[in-house]
């Protein structure tokens, strides 16, 4: 408690200190209030203000001659006339015009060149449209070859329209683009009348009449949009919300010449940091709950989500003298009226609230919560090296690229799915997680493997953040004193890795091992490739940096590894242990899938790769490769790095958890997790790594063989359908397996605990 309770004064006193600083309650305050609304209402404001402004001007169009003067406005007469048909025969309570949703959220606010703005000038004799337009006399020129005629539209004369434009006068863009547009509708009304006097009539043009129902209300629309842009801005304002409380508590006070002060006081540097940490995540979680809370506000209050639903296309809607008989096929006998009820339902839904974003917001803020640890931790650790203010902010562009790439790139990938490599990829998943929660798609696995993958990589940024914050190096500033971290001849031999090093080194390879498995493991490939993909993994990606890591920094490879001669009696326990692992793994995994049933393919295609091949070749690829690698990495240098650091409890923990997640399925990691505890267990009660092994290599071996032989599976009670893999056993051969592991596992308890290293 009393631990606890120095981590809180220098909470509380950081804290106090950071509110002060006006910049800080300026990003973390002001900017999320204020900045929303206003900008909402700056932008539609200023696009209402233009949509005005061009429906209320008058643009001249200039043409050769009387008789072109005369059929432009028949078209433009003609144009009109048709978009009020088109209006009053809209189905009631259907968007207006179709609207390009691609174009923005605020498409709806554009305005439409109507006749009555257009006056028509006649060239002059001698004169010139060309001279017109790039003299800006006129903001487009207009002519017809051969020459049109206003009486008959729809005679069989194709003609060829020349419109001339002033790409650099923004009223010359406006006015070419809508007469084109006018001009394709009129070409349009030009082949429907020369049909009509045809045999089949206009009917003859549409073979196919083709229409789409969405069955997507407006607020799922419009949350469409906003899984675009949101996450990205959650991102940027969490990394922002961290920035000048990670400044300001390191090489601000460097500069006010606290920070030695401080250092001497009778608290432990790791209290002092995580105090000073707690508030950096404080400050950024607070900053990002009120720029999601102003979001919310905003969409929800500002009626935003209806205007923008309003602009989804009109394909999406069936017409009107279409509904029965294209919507029957679309949705099975639709009648006229279920199309009206269901639309009426899903605009009332509309009208009431925007549901989707007050149900989300909550979830999202819970995950962006290890995500500000994340970020915190970086901004912490990087400011640290800083002497001073400029300096450190010189240092945060680099940081800030860093977590603003990866958010923007995905943010640009809406077709990506949180799924293979992005459940771990540090950011970009987070940026995934939370498009997904927007758009409703709640993924219990994959959301659980990505929040625990930022949980992870936030716990090493804090650990890393508090090593470098109590090194000497950067406490003294001294610049000469920083090659003592970078090169070899400076680092003094250690028998262990620090906490930091064994979770920034095991954090580091987490995403490349992950990459390696997910990407090139295919099932489909000869399970011969498959072996040796997993097996370069365990060795190259996983082991290899890991033992580079430990030779780097001088550590003793015996006391890192635990490479001591186990005792007789932890020995034994863990031979019997091994004899009943495979049975007692079972029985947990039956009583897990109960609460959690596994998919039946993912279950049939691991027995389908297991069984091929040669069983030698399976069982040193999956049995004694991981065996050692695995030990090597979580039981060695992991376990070495945390035991004396955290309660033993703690420990066992962390270590079981880090080792069930690397195992990438979710379904795994929970019994995995308790495994790799149990493991943990065992190579602390023994002071050597070889119990360990000898377990998981049973676990693994025992596995892969009665794949085999049938007579070893009935023995170890091996579940040879689904029903019986998710069904735990409760007879007499599961009891007598029961009491083997406990016995087993009471011998190593009762050891004499050894340490592989002393603290």
């Amino acid at each position: 408690m009393k631990r606890y309770r120095r981590v809180w004064v220098v909470y509380c006193k950081e804290l106090l200190e950071t509110l002060r600083d006006r910049r800080t309650l300026a990003a973390m305050i002001l900017v999320p209030i204020v900045l929303y609304p206003v900008l909402m209402i700056i932008i539609v404001e200023a696009l209402r203000a233009e949509t005005g402004r061009r429906q209320a001007e008058r643009y001249h169009v200039a043409v050769p001659d009387e008789l072109h003067r005369a059929w432009l406005r028949s078209v433009l007469d003609r144009e009109d006339a048709a978009m009020e048909i088109d209006d009053s025969k809209a189905v009631p309570g259907a968007p207006g015009p179709s609207i390009n949703l691609e174009e923005g959220p605020v498409a709806f606010l554009r305005a439409r060149l109507r006749s009555e703005q257009v006056e028509i000038l006649v060239l002059e004799p001698g004169g010139s449209l060309w001279d017109l337009v790039a003299e800006q006399s006129a903001a487009a020129a207009l002519s017809v070859e051969p020459p049109p005629n206003p009486e008959e539209a729809a005679d069989l004369t194709n003609r060829r329209v020349l419109i001339l434009q002033n790409d650099t006068n923004p009223r010359s863009e406006y006015v070419a683009a809508q007469l084109g547009s006018i001009l394709q509708n009129e070409a349009e009304r030009i082949v429907r009348q020369r049909m009509s006097k045809l045999p089949g009539g206009v009917a003859t043009l549409s073979p196919l009449v083709l229409s789409s129902i969405s069955t997507s209300s407006p607020e799922q629309q419009f949350a469409k949009i906003l899984a675009m842009v949101v996450p990205f801005l959650l991102v940027i304002m969490t990394v922002t919300g961290a920035l000048y409380p990670s400044i300001d508590l390191t090489a601000g006070e460097r500069e006010r010449g606290t920070l030695e002060t401080l250092a001497v006081s009778p608290v432990p540097v790791g209290q002092i940091v995580a105090g000073k940490f707690g508030v950096v995540v404080t400050i950024a979680m607070f900053s990002t709950a009120l720029n999601l809370g102003s979001m919310t506000a905003m969409f929800h209050f500002s009626k935003l989500a209806q205007l923008a639903a309003g602009s989804a296309p009109s394909t999406t809607m069936l017409p009107a003298d279409t509904i029965d008989s294209a919507g029957a096929a679309a949705e099975g006998r639709l009648t006229q009226r279920d199309y009206h009820e269901r639309r009426r339902q899903l605009e009332a839904e509309a009208k009431k609230k925007t549901g989707f974003i007050i149900t989300a917001a909550p979830i999202v803020l819970l995950a962006m919560l290890p995500f500000a640890v994340l970020a915190g931790g970086v901004m912490l650790a990087t400011c640290s090296f800083a002497r001073t203010f400029k300096e450190a902010q010189n240092y945060m562009m680099p940081v800030m690229m860093a977590f603003m790439i990866p958010a923007m790139v995905v943010s640009y990938m809406p077709t990506t799915r949180l799924e293979g490599v992005l459940l771990v990829l540090p950011v970009a998943n987070i940026v995934v997680l939370i498009r997904e929660l927007f758009l409703g798609n709640y993924q219990p696995a994959a959301m659980g493997i990505c929040l625990l993958s930022t949980c992870f990589y936030a716990a090493v940024a804090m650990t890393v953040a508090a090593r470098l914050y109590g090194n000497e190096a950067v406490l003294f500033s001294d610049v000469g004193s920083y090659k003592t971290l970078l090169r070899r001849r400076f680092i003094k031999p250690a028998s262990h890795p620090s906490a930091a090093t064994a979770l920034a080194a095991v954090a580091l390879v987490f995403p490349f091992y992950f990459y390696w498995q997910s990407y090139l493991v295919n099932l489909d490939d000869p399970p011969d490739r498959i072996r040796l993909v997993i097996a370069g993994a365990q060795l190259l990606v996983m082991t290899a940096p890991i033992l580079l890591l430990t030779w780097f920094f001088k550590l003793d490879f015996r006391d890192t590894f635990a490479l001591n001669r186990p005792r007789a009696l932890p020995m034994v326990g863990a031979v019997l242990i091994a004899a009943a692992i495979v049975p007692v793994g079972n029985f947990l995994r039956a009583v897990q899938y109960q609460w959690f049933p596994p998919g039946k393919d993912l279950l049939g295609d691991q027995l389908l790769v297991l069984q091929e091949g040669s069983l030698v070749s399976v069982l040193l690829a999956l049995a004694v490769v991981p065996a050692i690698c695995e030990e090597l990495v979580f039981r060695g240098f992991l376990l070495s790095g945390l035991r004396g650091r955290l309660s033993t409890l703690a420990t066992i923990l962390i270590v079981g958890l880090i080792f069930g997640l690397y195992h990438m399925y979710m379904e795994k990691i929970p019994v995995l997790t308790l495994l790799g505890a149990l493991l943990a267990i065992v190579c602390l009660c023994s002071g050597s790594i070889y119990p360990a092994m000898l377990i998981h290599l049973a676990n693994n071996g025992l596995s892969l063989t009665t794949t085999r032989y049938e007579e070893l599976g009935r023995i170890l009670l091996m579940p040879s359908t689904y029903d019986a893999a998710i069904t735990p056993r409760y007879d007499y051969p599961m009891l007598a397996y029961a009491v083997i592991f406990l016995i087993g596992l009471g011998m190593v308890l009762l050891t004499k605990r050894t340490a592989p290293h002393t603290s």
